[in-house]
């Protein structure tokens, strides 16, 4: 069955992954469930003197799951800090047409800044990021909209800047590419 596998990493609460999962099969109409199994972040992956965890690493391994599984796409939802080169942090990583993607929960949540906790607000940021990465899995590239899901977040307040959507353009060939695969 081609669809969606949301997978754990780390600890993170049943209840956002049911919001994530209802958000996302309605905004893309496509199958979308909660991976049986859960994921230990990859030690290897791990930063000591960053104290943050390798993207790349963490990527890979969810690939390898997918195509291991032959999942359509894979991805992981990680209660850890993470970083590419040269950024200092990401919200999430994703391989273009790839079948792996991560979103990482951290730096969505807005205590990290010193505000108090705002469940409403947090989720609504990781579905976006989810939104975000599962786009690029789908072939998109980063939007000059703004407004765009897609459009690249270099700060929390460019996440919360974007609409939990795609702009009239990626959404077409959001869809577009969702077709030709089912």
């Amino acid at each position: 069955m081609k669809d969606i596998k949301l997978l754990r990493i780390g600890n993170v609460e049943e209840k956002l992954l049911i919001y994530i999962k209802e958000k996302l099969n309605k905004i893309l109409g496509i199958p979308v469930n909660i991976a049986k199994e859960n994921m230990l972040p990859p030690n290897e992956a791990y930063n000591t003197y960053r104290r943050q965890y390798y993207s790349p690493v963490i990527l890979s391994v969810l690939s390898r799951y997918a195509h291991e599984k032959d999942y359509f796409r894979v991805l992981g939802i990680a209660n850890v800090d993470a970083y590419v080169e040269p950024l200092n942090f990401v919200f999430g990583e994703a391989i273009i047409y790839g079948r792996a993607a991560v979103v990482y929960l951290p730096r969505l949540r807005p205590e990290f800044y010193g505000d108090f906790p705002n469940e409403r607000l947090f989720y609504l940021r990781v579905l976006k990021e989810c939104l975000h990465e599962l786009g690029h899995t789908f072939g998109l590239y980063h939007c000059s909209r703004p407004r765009c899901v897609m459009c690249f977040s270099n700060s929390i307040y460019d996440v919360d800047f974007k609409e939990a959507r795609f702009c009239e353009v990626c959404e077409r060939r959001v869809r577009e590419y969702l077709k030709s695969q089912f």
